[in-house]
């Protein structure tokens, strides 16, 4: 799964976001550009459940086609 978080501003954030989802899916695995504020997910769990983890977080994501 890939989503786009504007918000997304530095390395801070991503940490954040890599928290937050580990916290649901301690197994996912995540690939973070921050400069682009791309946020790929592997993951079993449903796309809803890691935005709302994500928005949880404090972020907003939008999941790319």
């Amino acid at each position: 799964m890939e989503f786009e978080v504007k918000d997304m501003s530095c390395g801070g954030c991503a940490n954040s976001i890599t928290r937050a989802v580990a916290n649901v899916d301690p197994t996912a695995k995540l690939d973070i550009d921050v400069t682009s504020k791309i946020v790929k997910i592997d993951s079993a769990l449903p796309v809803q459940r890691l935005v709302a983890a994500i928005e949880d977080a404090g972020f907003h994501p939008t999941v790319r086609a």
